[in-house]
């Protein structure tokens, strides 16, 4: 994994976690993820898609296709804009 993807994931995580909390009555202390999809050059229209699960304080674990389709479309849309951020802020 890059430094980018390693930066991209380190920033999500946290956002993935507090959304989660904030939405449910069953709270998540952890999340694994990782990429589905990412771009080797972003053209606009390919932002990476990533894949996760949340470990809840029970221990159960909830993969990203058991979320709602709302909560997944919010973690690819944090994931996008924090990935045009880095892309405008990478030296040329």
């Amino acid at each position: 994994m890059s430094k980018e993807q390693e930066n991209l994931i380190k920033q999500v995580r946290p956002m993935l976690i507090t959304g989660w909390n904030l939405n449910n009555e069953e709270k998540c202390y952890d999340v694994k993820l990782s990429f589905a999809y990412y771009p080797t050059e972003y053209d606009g229209g390919n932002p990476p898609r990533i894949r996760y699960t949340l470990i809840m304080e029970s221990g159960r674990e909830q993969s990203n296709f058991n979320c709602s389709k709302n909560f997944s479309d919010m973690i690819q849309c944090i994931t996008k804009c924090i990935y045009e951020g880095m892309c405008t802020n990478r030296p040329q």
